[in-house]
């Protein structure tokens, strides 16, 4: 909301304001507002006054900061995170290339494939990143392996790595 600068109110008016926002706004009433500006943004002369403001509170940043709980990051991954997410960018392409696209069990081409650790990832930690310890398995299929019975037809997905690929 842009303001027009320059324009002088009257005294009267400058306290009819002041009266009108010193009182308590109603539920209905800021209810009515949020949605008025609902997807409304700031121009971007604002926005980069905003930004830069934001920049020179160093005095409020890191451990200086009321919200600082000593080096804890909302994103604190743990380490079994990070090795999938590093195993999502570094073996399982490899082990879709190697199988060629294909379940080894069931032999389907596509669709949703997943990597399978033959001796498990949480109990083999040693062999999580040995390509001769993977195999590419449809979703079912891993879904059977693991769990020992047919995967329900409510389950949509599940697993750790997945990735569609078209049928052919």
């Amino acid at each position: 909301m842009s303001y027009n600068r320059g324009y002088v109110f009257t005294d009267k008016r400058r306290k009819n304001i002041i009266k009108l926002n010193s009182k308590p706004k109603s539920a209905a009433w800021k209810k009515k507002i949020s949605i008025a500006h609902k997807g409304l943004k700031p121009p971007k002369e604002t926005r980069i006054k905003m930004s830069v403001s934001r920049r020179k509170r160093t005095d409020l940043s890191g451990d200086k900061s009321h919200f600082w709980k000593g080096g804890i990051s909302k994103f604190n991954y743990s380490k079994n995170l990070l090795d999938r997410i590093k195993f999502k960018k570094t073996i399982q392409r490899k082990v879709f290339e190697r199988d060629n696209y294909i379940c080894q069990v069931c032999g389907q081409r596509g669709g949703k494939l997943q990597v399978d650790h033959i001796q498990s990832w949480a109990n083999y930690i040693e062999l999580r990143f040995d390509i001769n310890n993977c195999r590419t398995l449809c979703m079912s299929c891993h879904y059977k392996i693991t769990f020992g019975k047919p995967m329900s037809k409510n389950i949509k997905t599940w697993g750790q790595n997945f990735k569609y690929l078209k049928e052919g």
